[in-house]
């Protein structure tokens, strides 16, 4: 699959965000010239992984519809445009972009969450951009052991 421009784009951008944060992302595999014959282009996205803590898996979508898999827990589905941006603010240890929204609070949140030792039910929320132009990225916490650290340690939002 010949990588288009804006994907071309895309993954140095991504570089750039691992980089500033000591996280390079692995070597992003050649294409199958003939994958899109089999697939359809919508079905063959660019994968870029930026292993650690926290894991990330970023499938670059030919449609510009991107997916940023965080510690194979939540899937954040994210335009083009703000890929980079989300990745960063992931990375971003300082910089609090990134929370967790419980779903239940109060009394039983806390008793539910002690007793599957997990933060779920809850939200990952990755915010980017600032004042009038912030745009709030959101997926659900799925459960699965052992949680991940990262996630356990992240801020929760206020309501």
């Amino acid at each position: 699959m010949p990588i288009d421009d804006a994907t071309q784009s895309a993954v140095r951008a991504l570089w750039e965000a691992g980089a500033r944060h000591g996280r390079a992302p692995a070597p992003v595999p050649e294409a199958d010239p003939w994958e899109d014959e089999v697939q359809g282009a919508e079905r063959s996205p660019v994968v870029v992984v930026l292993a650690g803590t926290p894991d990330l898996q970023v499938r670059l979508h030919r449609d510009g519809q991107d997916e940023v898999e965080v510690e194979d827990v939540a899937t954040l589905e994210v335009p083009r445009r703000d890929t980079p941006a989300v990745v960063d603010a992931l990375l971003d240890r300082g910089g609090r972009r990134a929370r967790r929204r419980p779903r239940v609070r109060g009394v039983l949140g806390n008793v539910l969450a002690a007793l599957v030792g997990s933060p779920a039910p809850s939200d990952l929320e990755v915010r980017v951009g600032d004042g009038g132009t912030a745009r709030v990225y959101r997926a659900q916490v799925t459960m699965r052991h052992p949680m991940s650290g990262w996630l356990l340690a992240l801020p929760t939002t206020e309501d």
